[in-house]
């Protein structure tokens, strides 16, 4: 797989202490750096354009205003910061990423609180939210765990609950090959109640979570994967915020 070069300037972690620790603080990225983008080519599983993926022309109500990122995921997120940190900085977007192995969207276990619980936490942090970008990139530890749609829908609307009404939404969708039919459920309701939020979209990771970026568990990326990966939730933001 062929990935454009980076020009990146790094960013240092700033470590906060409390109920959760929050990975990835800096500056913006030189000006002069054109965003990357990766080949959509053969084996990526999807026909499209850079700056295009998963919003279908839609800009944030917001877009200008927006100077900042606050993403919260699962391992996949997790193993995919270092690229999402770099992407982001091309940007120009300061970004601030909480992600934790195994990461649910509103269940806590032990000392891993849900995805709810983490939105609402960082929400209460601020009054204002109206100049970031809110990123989930969670439902992949939730495929098949739920008795019905409805039970799957409160789920996904605890998140949302989190997510400050002020901030445009890109909520990363779930690839998970061993249970497709629970995968697309979910992903079918995450795509309704997005779209009822209303100044949101979803970034589309199934259709670019092909086997040859995949290990063998068919649901964490490689190496490369996590490019990819990268590639999908920057470049769905890049388009929805107008960049």
């Amino acid at each position: 797989m062929r990935l454009a070069p980076l020009t990146v300037v790094r960013r240092s972690a700033l470590a906060l202490v409390g109920l959760v620790a929050l990975v990835g603080c800096g500056v913006p990225a030189n000006d002069n750096a054109a965003p990357v983008t990766i080949d959509l080519g053969v084996g990526l599983g999807v026909v499209g354009h850079p700056g295009q993926v998963g919003t279908e022309g839609q800009v944030a109500a917001n877009a200008s205003d927006i100077d900042s990122v606050v993403m919260i995921g699962d391992s996949i997120t997790k193993g995919s910061t270092p690229a999402l940190m770099d992407r982001f900085d091309l940007l120009g977007l300061d970004a601030m990423i909480q992600a934790e192995n195994g990461k649910r969207m509103a269940v806590s276990v032990q000392d891993n609180p849900s995805g709810s619980t983490i939105a609402g936490f960082l929400e209460s942090g601020s009054d204002d939210h109206s100049n970031e970008l809110w990123v989930v990139a969670l439902g992949t530890n939730d495929v098949g765990q739920y008795s019905g749609p409805d039970e799957i829908a409160a789920a996904v609307n605890e998140v949302l609950d989190g997510v400050p009404d002020e901030s445009p939404l890109v909520w990363v969708d779930t690839y998970f090959r061993d249970r497709p039919e629970a995968q697309a459920v979910l992903n079918s309701i995450v795509h309704d109640r997005v779209t009822r939020r209303g100044n949101s979209v979803v970034a589309p990771w199934s259709s670019f979570a092909t086997a040859d970026v995949l290990v063998a568990d068919g649901v964490h990326p490689t190496p490369d994967g996590t490019e990819v990966f990268a590639f999908v939730v920057t470049d769905t933001a890049r388009a929805f915020l107008g960049l």
